[in-house]
């Protein structure tokens, strides 16, 4: 009942605003403007919904053109700033795309985040290629979908195609196309971490021309982020971004230029939240910076660490090795890479273990502040430590040891935490979240400390 009257509600809306657009000829270079929601069909309403908004730059040309687009969202995570935007191309002649099958850069995508699932949700871009060609008979394959035209609508006073798109379980995606292939309309189903369904809903919301000053600030901006992204060598996408030092440079040399070239264009809003986000990493830097400082150099004794999984561990064992300490959530349940890095750090372990070197994986998670919720988060780490096959023994921080020592999110940083004692068990490196793999040894930086440690 709450979906359908969302519906009606969201059409009614669609309709209002879009009673003063233009219906003449197709312009050149467009702006569009959707609003979006996803909500799940079991739960509560509120709680599960999300609400985007994508902004596209159309920019046709004789053999197709380009869409430069923007999504902002609330509600269940936010993407990163530097995966908010981004550009594809539709070639004219190349048979009929959707443009929205993989959850990559090529189209907009959305951040889904629950307690037991992170996923990314793509969102279909606005122009269907070779759109200007859809006529009553128009059917075509694409990925797992077959798409068959069904009927004409009236979309906000456009007549509209209107298309299936279907599998053998039913209709996926229902689209309202008008006749040069933008779309006014969509409805989706989606399907989310273990089976969780869920309908998304987008609808055109503006339609502007744009002028040729405007339509070159804008594609002006959106190149100068492209580049920018390029340079930044990112493995994207990911649910969460964490600036090296080498990146942060790069983003405090170009943050105040990038704001201005974003001036008056849709990448304003990405500008002011990646100015936003140097300042708090920048901040997190100095704070994470201030804790290994004063970490380096202690000693750790009796952490009182209880052992989770693996052989018998005393706090005796944290002396006449080298030690490398992960503290992290241990978590299996949602699962999602890099996994800690847990696999290099086991990688290691394997390797070094018979030349001295001694590795803890330590279960640093709110919960054990309550002694009711330890046993839950035993099973949990061990559940973890069983599907990675994990060689090094786990162990659980039950008496607050990490914040004795310098807990990272006190710094508004996040876990892992790194850190490697010498043979009489004195701190000698602290370090906070992932390293930089290296194809031939993994973690190169942790593996050439311990082999400096190894020659003393």
């Amino acid at each position: 009942m709450f979906l359908l009257r969302f519906r009606l509600a969201f059409v009614a809306v669609c309709l209002t605003a879009l009673a003063g657009l233009a219906h003449g000829e197709l312009r050149a270079a467009e702006l569009l403007v959707y609003q979006g929601k996803m909500i799940a069909d079991d739960g509560n309403p509120i709680l599960s919904t999300k609400d985007f908004t994508v902004t596209v730059v159309r920019d046709e040309s004789e053999q197709g053109g380009t869409l430069y687009w923007t999504v902002a969202e609330t509600g269940l995570g936010e993407l990163p700033w530097i995966q908010r935007f981004g550009a594809a191309q539709w070639r004219a002649g190349n048979g009929f795309n959707l443009q929205s099958s993989a959850a990559t850069l090529a189209n907009p995508l959305l951040l889904h985040v629950t307690e037991d699932h992170t996923s990314l949700i793509p969102i279909a871009l606005s122009q269907i290629t070779d759109g200007n060609k859809i006529n009553q008979e128009t059917v075509w394959k694409q990925g797992p979908l077959s798409y068959r035209v069904v009927g004409r609508d009236k979309q906000q006073g456009i007549s509209c195609w209107r298309l299936l798109g279907f599998n053998n379980f039913g209709t996926k995606r229902t689209v309202w196309v008008d006749p040069v292939g933008i779309i006014y309309r969509l409805e989706e189903r989606v399907t989310v971490g273990q089976g969780e369904r869920h309908t998304l809903e987008l609808a055109l919301m503006k339609k502007e021309a744009l002028s040729t000053e405007a339509r070159t600030r804008a594609i002006k901006a959106f190149d100068a982020f492209a580049a920018l992204r390029e340079q930044l060598s990112l493995k994207l996408p990911v649910a969460e971004v964490i600036w090296n030092d080498e990146q942060l440079k790069q983003l405090r040399e170009q943050s105040e230029p990038l704001v201005t070239i974003a001036q008056s264009t849709p990448m304003m809003q990405i500008a002011a939240a990646a100015k936003k986000d140097l300042q708090i990493q920048s901040g997190r830097r100095g704070g994470v910076a201030a804790l290994m400082n004063r970490a380096v150099g202690r000693v750790v004794s009796n952490p009182g660490f209880e052992l989770y999984r693996g052989e018998g561990y005393d706090d005796a064992n944290l002396k006449g090795k080298i030690t490398i300490l992960h503290f992290w959530d241990y978590k299996d349940a949602p699962l999602s890479p890099p996994y800690g890095q847990v696999g290099y750090l086991d990688f290691l372990s394997r390797k070094y273990s018979d030349k001295g070197l001694a590795v803890f994986g330590v279960v640093a998670r709110p919960e054990l502040d309550d002694p009711t919720q330890r046993s839950r988060v035993r099973v949990s780490a061990r559940k973890f430590a069983s599907f990675m096959n994990l060689s090094y023994p786990v162990v659980a921080d039950v008496r607050g040891y990490l914040e004795e020592l310098g807990d990272p999110r006190r710094a508004g940083a996040k876990l892992p935490l790194f850190v490697v004692l010498d043979r009489n068990g004195k701190i000698i490196h602290y370090k906070v979240g992932f390293y930089e793999v290296d194809r031939a040894v993994g973690l190169k930086e942790l593996h050439d400390l311990i082999l400096v440690q190894f020659s003393e």
